[in-house]
């Protein structure tokens, strides 16, 4: 393919999206739920022969595109997934067209460093200038990993070599509203789900620290070996954040390696009226960020931000001989990655395009929106509102008191289902206390109250269709 044929087929496919984003504001941003109708379209054929690109185009407009959900939408408020930015995009393409790599340093000596300055730039948008080291990766799960990954290696250097065997269980402690990524580290990292501490949450679903250290103190007494202490900074759940202070004394107390997963929330710490809510972070040993969340950064781009990174791998294969390893930054010498992608790209465009202040407005109005929401939510009688919302998620619930709990219950249940049996709207729910609550999160800075006030049109109908059902 010449560039001439290159730049005809950039103007075909940019017509397609030009014209599929402007039908598509009228449609549903969920496409289909039904997992039948996407394989029925796709088919199964095997592609044996070329085709036109003409063609290749055709069948992507008939096979994939009416199936791809709206999540850049400001009526989508599901999960935590932010919504990207156009400039971000185009960075996607650049970094697609070059193809770099960097797997090493000289493979492409752009993409090592660009990768520590936008390290260091993220670090200084959290107001964390001294965390300026660390790795980006796909997401919070993998960057949880390499959190935890880090602290073995400081804390016990020996598994390189020799592994666990013959160690008395390492454990690790954090509130039961932590993200599932670290049960899943637990299981990668060989520690064991069995020992991983989920200590119980007070009302603000902010960690007992009280009851952390009891955990701690009688895991010492049974022979266990206390490794971190995981706090967070916007659950997700609720949004709320432990308070990283006292969880910084307890690290400090008992010696354990300090981590943070901020994946969501850190970027809140930029305005002055949460400000106040993560101080402690500073004391952590690692703490973890997510600019395609509250950066709107596309995917895939999540950083483990370190003062120090501990080093955790001790050998290198003849094959990947590294000149001036003093001066040339080699990440596969510290992951388990050797093949990388350019992320560091996206987020460099997003930070000079928009800039720190505008990305701050841009949060901020965000949990604007999310307030918005919950004072309309409140006005509707029978609606519950989870009153702590810190950030920019809510949750709430149908609660009759005329209706038995188990009928409360299928309500919500139905609610979740029905709404996204619809498509007009996109969210979740989840379990609070042992109830279904329905949850929003915004991450969207094209959401304005309109859409807000459509998004609460759209729930309060799917409540009524539901109770009158259940009348």
């Amino acid at each position: 393919m010449n560039l001439s044929e290159t730049k005809i087929f950039l103007d075909q496919t940019w017509r397609l999206l030009a014209q599929n984003e402007e039908a598509s504001f009228e449609s549903p941003i969920l496409k289909s739920n039904d997992p039948r109708n996407v394989k029925t379209a796709l088919g199964n054929e095997f592609p044996t022969t070329n085709i036109s690109f003409e063609n290749v185009l055709k069948e992507f407009e008939l096979q994939i595109l009416p199936f791809l959900n709206r999540n850049t939408d400001a009526r989508f408020g599901a999960y935590i997934t932010g919504s990207g930015n156009r400039v971000s995009a185009l960075a996607e393409f650049i970094k697609a067209f070059f193809n770099q790599n960097g797997l090493k340093w000289n493979n492409s000596p752009i993409a090592s460093e660009l990768e520590q300055l936008v390290i260091k730039w993220i670090a200084e948008f959290v107001k964390l200038p001294e965390f300026s080291k660390g790795i980006l990766t796909s997401g919070g799960s993998m960057s949880n990993l390499m959190g935890m990954h880090f602290a073995l290696a400081k804390r016990f250097p020996e598994r390189e070599m020799v592994g666990f065997y013959d160690q008395q269980p390492f454990t690790v402690y954090c509130s039961n509203q932590t993200h599932s990524s670290v049960d899943r580290a637990m299981v990668f990292l060989g520690l064991g789900r069995n020992h991983l501490r989920k200590i119980d949450v007070n009302d603000r679903f902010e960690i007992d620290v009280s009851q952390l250290k009891k955990s701690i103190e009688t895991d010492l007494s049974n022979g266990f070996k206390p490794l971190m202490v995981i706090g967070n900074a916007g659950t997700t759940n609720t949004g709320s954040i432990d308070d990283l202070k006292a969880l910084a004394d307890v690290a400090k107390e008992f010696d354990l390696w300090y981590h943070v997963d901020g994946a969501y929330g850190l970027p809140a710490s930029r305005l002055a009226r949460l400000k106040e809510k993560f101080e402690g972070i500073e004391q952590a040993d690692s703490v973890i960020i997510n600019p395609h969340k509250w950066m709107y950064v596309t995917f895939e781009a999540s950083c483990v931000l370190l003062k120090e990174i501990p080093h955790a791998i001790n050998f290198s294969p003849d094959y990947l001989f590294t000149e001036d390893p003093g001066l040339r930054w080699e990440s596969s010498e510290h992951t388990i990655e050797l093949s990388k992608e350019f992320r560091a790209l996206k987020i460099w465009f997003t930070m000079k395009y928009y800039g720190a202040e505008q990305l701050t407005s841009f949060v901020s109005q965000d949990i604007d929106m999310i307030d918005y929401l919950a004072r309309l939510l409140a006005d509707y009688p029978k609606v519950e509102i989870e009153p702590e919302h810190p950030l920019s998620i809510l949750c709430f619930r149908w609660n009759d008191p005329n209706l038995t709990s188990e009928e409360n219950e299928t309500i919500n249940i139905e609610a979740v289902r029905s709404i996204e049996s619809k498509g007009n709207i996109f969210i979740t729910g989840t379990k609070l206390r042992g109830s279904t609550y329905l949850r929003v999160y915004y991450g969207n800075p094209e959401r304005t109250r309109e859409n807000v006030e459509e998004m609460v049109l759209e729930i309060k109908n799917v409540f009524n269709e539901l109770t009158e059902a259940v009348a």
